[in-house]
């Protein structure tokens, strides 16, 4: 008896865990936003195009869709996505980001010639 209920509460956990992890494919529009450190921010549209399978994300991003990279090492882990573009002579993005009320949101740190900025980054799903 104490085996079957065992067997029962992973289950629903898994059940659980599984509902809980988004999908991520589609197209999806929003901003990133850079503050200078004298204060002063700039902010730039920026475009996704995912495809999610299991825990692996793949696609491109850019600021529009003639300027798009494609994505590597990108993995979902529940709500958070991580994953990386190396922009051609161009700096290497990282991102970290989750999805907040339907939202995905975070930062970008980009890092070239030992030069590193940050942004913020919010996304929504393309109407």
């Amino acid at each position: 008896m104490k085996t079957l209920a065992t067997f029962a509460i992973l289950a629903l956990t898994m059940v659980s865990t599984q509902a809980q992890t988004p999908n991520l494919t589609g197209k999806w529009t929003g901003t990133m936003t850079r503050t200078a450190p004298d204060g002063r921010s700039q902010t730039i549209d920026w475009m996704f195009d995912l495809t999610q399978k299991g825990k692996v994300v793949t696609g491109t991003v850019g600021p529009n869709a003639d300027r798009q990279w494609t994505i590597e090492e990108g993995v979902v882990d529940g709500s958070k996505t991580t994953f990386q573009v190396q922009q051609p002579d161009g700096p290497l993005r990282k991102f970290t980001l989750a999805l907040v009320n339907g939202r995905l949101q975070g930062g970008m740190v980009a890092e070239l010639n030992g030069q590193t900025f940050e942004t913020t980054v919010d996304m929504e799903r393309a109407k």
